[in-house]
C-alpha cells in the first residue's frame, strides 16, 4: 500500500472515525475513579488523538509530497538516499563566461563609501525596502554580506548569489531555514568557492500571492522585471559587486527553483549560473492568480523547455529532481533532454525522495561546491 495512495489516506480517516465511535460507545464501561478505568480512558483518548494527527499528516503529505513513498520515509529516518548524475549540453565554465548581449547591472560611476541604511536581521544580514524604478514594485530585500566586507575597499569586489524561496515562503527562508550563510562559510573554509554577497528579494507581492516571479500583465506586479533588472541594478549601485555575468547566479527551491531557472534562462546577460532544487520549468500558478491567459504569448515565453529547444542560452545550470517528485521530475527531465550547447545542465536525480526542505538542505553543499568549481566567477580565492 503506497504512502501517497488515496486508499491509504482514506483508510486512516476511516480508522480514526471508527476509533472515535468506539470511544463514545465504550466510555460508560470505563467510567469511575479506579486506576485501571482511568488508565483506560487515557489510553483511548491518546489513541484517537494519535490517529487524528496521523490522518492530518497523511493528508498534508499527499498535498505537498514531503515523503514520496515508504522508501523515501525510511531513507529520511535513516539518512540514506540513492541518486544518479546526468549531464546535457556543453561545459559549465564556457556557458557561464560566454559573451551575451543584453541589459545587465553595471558598476556605479561614483565612489562607494558606506552601506545604505537598513534594518539588521542578524549578523551579516541586513533588510532593505527597495522600490524598483523599472517594475514599480516596492518590497523587502535581504542582503547577506561576507565576513570582513568593507564598502570603502575599492580593490575587493564580490560575486552575487540571488536566492528565491518556495511558496509559501518568507524572504528569510534561505537565511534561516536553509542556513545558507553557514553552508557558504563551510565551502569557503574548504577553499571550494570564494566569498559572495547574497541578495534575497521578497516574491509574494501582494502578500500571499503565488506570483511565480512573472511579470503579471497590465496592472499586475512586474516581479520578473523587479528580480532580474531592479534588484541587480540596486545591488550594483550600493555594494561592491562584480558585474560580469559569470559572477552572478541564482538559487531557488520548489517554486523558487522555477524562479531561479526562469530568471537565469531568460536573462543570460545578467546571470551565468543557476541552481534549481526541486524546481520546474513551466509556471505553476496557485488558485486565485492568473497573470495572463494560458495560451497567450506570455505563457509561451515562460515555457522554458520550449525556449531551450528553440534557442538554448549560454548558462551553467545545476538541477536536482527525483523520480518520485511529480512537481519537478517531468519538466526537469524534459529540459535535460532538450539541453544542447551553449547551455550546460548538470542534474542530480534522486530515486526515492520527496519535495521537502530536508532533501535540499542535504544537497546544498554539493550544489555550492559545483558553483565554486564550475562557474569561474565563484571560484575560491588563492590560498595565502
Amino acid at each position: 500500500m503506497g504512502l501517497t495512495s488515496g486508499f491509504f489516506g482514506w483508510l486512516t480517516v476511516l480508522l480514526t472515525v471508527a476509533a472515535f465511535a468506539g470511544v463514545v460507545v465504550a466510555w460508560p464501561a470505563v467510567a469511575g475513579r479506579r486506576p485501571l478505568r482511568v488508565a483506560g480512558r487515557v489510553g483511548m483518548l491518546l489513541g484517537v488523538n494519535l490517529l487524528v494527527v496521523l490522518a492530518a499528516a497523511i493528508q498534508l503529505n499527499d498535498q505537498f509530497l514531503f515523503f514520496a513513498d515508504w522508501t523515501d520515509l525510511g531513507g529520511a529516518l535513516g539518512g540514506t538516499s540513492t541518486s544518479s548524475t546526468l549531464h546535457g549540453g556543453g561545459t559549465a565554465a564556457q556557458a557561464a563566461t560566454a559573451s551575451v548581449a543584453g541589459p545587465a547591472a553595471t558598476a556605479p560611476a561614483r565612489t562607494l563609501e558606506s552601506l545604505p541604511a537598513g534594518s539588521r536581521v542578524q549578523e551579516g544580514v541586513v533588510s532593505y525596502q527597495v522600490t524598483g524604478p523599472l517594475s514599480g514594485v516596492t518590497t523587502s530585500v535581504l542582503v547577506t554580506l561576507p565576513p570582513g566586507y568593507d564598502p570603502t575597499d575599492t580593490r575587493t569586489t564580490y560575486p552575487v548569489l540571488e536566492t528565491f524561496p518556495g511558496y509559501p515562503g518568507s524572504v528569510s527562508q534561505w537565511v534561516k531555514t536553509m542556513r545558507l550563510q553557514s553552508a557558504l562559510a563551510e565551502q569557503v573554509a574548504a577553499h571550494r568557492m570564494g566569498q559572495v554577497i547574497v541578495v534575497s528579494p521578497q516574491l509574494e507581492v501582494p502578500a500571499g500571492t503565488d506570483t511565480e516571479c512573472v511579470d503579471g500583465g497590465q496592472g499586475g506586479p512586474q516581479l520578473e522585471t523587479f528580480v532580474t533588472r531592479d534588484v541587480p541594478d540596486w545591488l550594483a549601485a550600493h555594494f561592491r559587486v562584480r558585474t560580469e555575468r559569470g559572477s552572478w547566479a541564482t538559487i531557488g527551491l520548489s517554486a523558487g527553483g522555477w524562479c531561479a531557472a526562469m530568471a537565469a534562462l531568460l536573462h543570460p546577460a545578467q546571470y551565468g549560473g543557476a541552481i534549481v532544487l526541486g524546481g520546474y520549468f513551466r509556471p505553476q500558478f496557485g488558485p486565485g492568480y492568473e497573470p495572463f491567459p494560458p495560451h497567450s504569448d506570455a505563457a509561451r515565453r515562460y515555457d522554458l523547455v520550449a525556449a531551450v529547444r528553440r534557442s538554448p542560452p549560454p548558462l551553467a545550470l545545476w538541477v536536482e529532481t527525483s523520480h518520485a517528485d511529480p512537481l519537478s521530475y517531468s519538466s526537469s527531465t524534459a529540459l535535460l533532454k532538450a539541453a544542447k550547447r551553449p547551455l550546460s545542465v548538470s542534474a542530480t536525480v534522486l530515486q526515492n525522495s520527496g519535495h521537502r526542505i530536508g532533501v535540499w538542505q542535504g544537497l546544498l553543499p554539493t550544489a555550492l561546491a559545483w558553483l565554486g568549481t564550475d562557474v569561474p566567477g565563484f571560484a575560491a580565492t588563492p590560498r595565502p
